[in-house]
């Protein structure tokens, strides 16, 4: 199991998107199923619509949670009814900590200073539960 941390220079959190749509790329390729843990309701439905035109070219294939429709990417929240059956990747867009059964646990990084403190906190705690902690500096 493992944790990787994605530090951006940017503190505006709309940074981490295009990282979350290369990272969605990838995993797509190597067809890892993505739970994307985002922090609200409202920005599930801001990632619902950034990802369909992230590209002019293509898009981003997804489901929310909410509409119970299979996908190897599912966008959700704390409150969301819900949850994705797979255990591979969850990309954690919120202050809560990521779901422990997840296989890779991913977290993207601003330098907001309560989002600085918040993934201390994460780190620490993944890495307590005997993680393999990656540290990505961008």
């Amino acid at each position: 199991m493992r944790a990787d941390f994605y530090q951006l220079n940017s503190a505006d959190p709309a940074s981490r998107y295009p990282v979350l749509c290369r990272l969605l790329e990838k995993a797509e390729a190597a067809s890892q199923a993505v739970y994307i843990l985002c922090q609200d309701e409202a920005e599930v439905a801001h990632l619902d619509q950034y990802l369909w035109a992230f590209k002019p070219d293509a898009f981003i294939a997804h489901a929310c949670a909410d509409q119970r429709i299979d996908s190897s990417i599912i966008l959700g929240h704390p409150d969301s009814v819900v949850v994705p059956k797979h255990k591979d990747i969850c990309i954690n867009l919120c202050s809560d900590l990521a779901p422990k059964e997840y296989e890779r646990i991913i977290e993207l990084v601003t330098q907001e200073h309560t989002m600085l403190i918040t993934t201390r906190e994460h780190f620490r705690t993944y890495q307590k539960s005997g993680r393999t902690m990656q540290y990505h500096k961008l």
